[in-house]
């Protein structure tokens, strides 16, 4: 019985070093707040407002209360450094005006205002790690503080049941269940700080663990020895530890199985625990080494990933490259394909020009042929609507201007034989047997002989113009017939013509009803409602 009283004794020593680290790491802290005071660009006060989680303390929302806690120093932290990070934002526009001003002054600045930041942040972390380690140390002086309060109260409540006359065997039972719960549950806590520490951050985290392992280690094994010397009380009575002896044992077994403890490792030695920690430490390595895997597997994907783009990258700048320098061996043979094209257009040009000048006078374009024959019609044209009187050589022969159709008609003719064969050469004598192919003008005058040339003229032309009267009557008559009979058609007054063979076949009555309305017959019934309108 003496032994639990020591193991509480050791809780309570426990405690004290707790309370101890407090003090350790508020000293700390106020270390640090007088660092910071130091600094113009940190503005700490030097008494802080104490948080409510340190006030206030209530055992059933210990654990609320611890996280709320830590949330608030994690916004009062993050409120310190947006502070600190607007102080260098206002040194740093006074720098870049000074920098304008005096350079040399401005370095000088720049380089003192950077140590001040340099030392703000510092110790904006050492702050806020001692603050944290602070609120740290004291849930876990509450509860344990709670957890030595219940072991106690079970203490109690248990050696009460085992000194009554007669003893209760259901009270023992269910105060030495009470105890065993109440170091259970110091024993899980313990598992969990350890885990804690483990799991903590990384490599830091492990060596934490490590340096807190002899001590975590310690408290497991009195613990197991607490829970087997209350056994042995039990034991001292032999009815009560008939009834209850295996009963608390699986009671006992049921409780380390709820923190997954295999079967193996359940025995109470110090071997078992020492296994459990082991089997900790290692599934944190565990976790810790594939985090590490990920990370470098996931490393190693980005740079592959990285020279893949860089492949593909290459590889498209070479693949433009070969484009354009196709395209520019394409341009360039395109550009030597036009000037080969210019040059033989130009030698062909030449070789025509040249071949122009070596004709003969018989080969060349007869060009000068129909200018002669645009002369003889127009000088043609001129004598036959001409009617003034000219007087050639012989002054004696005077008569008046006639038109000469047979020379009219040879002339045309002869230009008509010239357009279809301009490869044949005119006849010399063509020329010369007509006044018209001299070069020189002249006038001759004709005398009518017979009267029926110019009566025969006038005639055509009186034919001509009866006959284009008569078509142009013609074409009025027919338009004005045309359209006489569209306005006098059906379909100008508003009737539509409607073929009976399509549509439904129709009923000898229909065609008797539609060949008396055709001869003016009307349906009474309609005639009754139109003249009722």
């Amino acid at each position: 019985f003496s032994t639990p009283q020591t193991l509480l004794g050791k809780d309570s020593s426990s405690s004290n070093i707790n309370v101890n680290k407090k003090d350790s790491f508020s000293t700390a802290a106020s270390s640090t707040t007088e660092k910071a005071t130091e600094i113009p660009t940190t503005p700490v006060t030097a008494i802080p407002t104490p948080d409510p989680y340190f006030t206030h303390f209530d055992p059933r929302y210990e654990h609320q209360s611890f996280k709320e806690a830590q949330q608030r120093l994690e916004e009062s932290h993050r409120e310190k450094v947006t502070r600190v990070m607007k102080d260098w934002s206002d040194l740093e526009e006074k720098y870049q005006d000074m920098r304008m001003a005096d350079p040399k002054s401005a370095q000088t600045f720049k380089q003192r205002m950077t140590a001040r930041f340099q030392t703000s942040v510092q110790a904006l972390e050492e702050e806020g790690n001692s603050e944290k380690h602070q609120l740290a140390a004291m849930h876990q002086q509450r509860v344990l503080a709670h957890i030595n309060q219940r072991k106690r109260e079970a203490m109690t409540c248990y050696t009460q049941a085992l000194t009554e006359q007669p003893p209760n065997s259901h009270r023992v039972e269910k105060c030495l269940q009470k105890l065993l719960r109440a170091l259970h549950k110091d024993r899980a806590h313990a598992l969990s700080h350890y885990r804690h520490l483990l799991g903590s951050g990384g490599a830091g985290g492990l060596e934490a663990a490590a340096s807190e392992r002899p001590r975590t280690l310690e408290r497991l094994v009195d613990i197991d020895r607490a829970v087997n010397q209350s056994m042995a009380m039990l034991k001292r009575y032999p009815e009560l530890s008939t009834k209850l002896s295996q009963l608390m044992d699986d009671y006992i077994q049921a409780l380390r199985s709820k923190d997954e403890t295999p079967g193996s490792m359940l025995a109470m030695t110090e071997e078992a625990e020492a296994t459990i920690l082991d089997k900790y430490r290692m599934e944190i390595e565990r976790k810790v080494s594939e985090k590490e895997r990920q990370r470098l597997a996931e490393k190693q994907r980005k740079e592959q990933r990285a020279q893949e783009r860089e492949k593909i990258r290459e590889e498209k700048l070479r693949l433009e490259a070969k484009k354009m320098e196709a395209a520019y061996k394409q341009q360039q043979q395109q550009l030597q394909q036009q000037q080969q094209q210019q040059q033989q257009q130009q030698q062909q040009q030449a070789q025509q020009q040249q071949a122009q000048t070596q004709l003969p006078v018989s080969e060349q374009p007869q060009t000068q042929k129909q200018i002669e024959l645009e002369t003889q019609k127009d000088t043609e044209a001129t004598r036959d609507y001409t009617e003034d009187v000219t007087i050639t050589n012989s002054p004696q022969s005077t008569a008046l201007p006639t038109v000469d159709d047979e020379a009219v008609q040879r002339a045309v003719e002869e230009v008509a034989a010239a357009v279809a064969h301009q490869e044949a050469e005119p006849k010399m004598q063509h020329v010369m047997a007509h006044d018209i192919g001299h070069g020189e003008p002249s006038y001759s005058v004709r005398r009518e002989i017979y009267g029926s040339s110019g009566h025969e003229g006038k005639n055509v032309y009186f034919t001509l113009a009866f006959a284009g009267i008569a078509l142009m009557a013609a074409v009025f008559v027919g338009v004005a017939v045309a359209k006489w009979k569209a306005s006098r058609s059906p379909h100008a007054q508003g009737f539509v013509e409607v073929d009976q063979a399509v549509g439904q076949p129709i009923t000898p009555e229909e065609r008797h009803v539609a060949n008396m309305q055709i001869n003016g017959y009307e349906n009474p019934t309609y005639k009754y409602f139109e003249v009722k309108e």
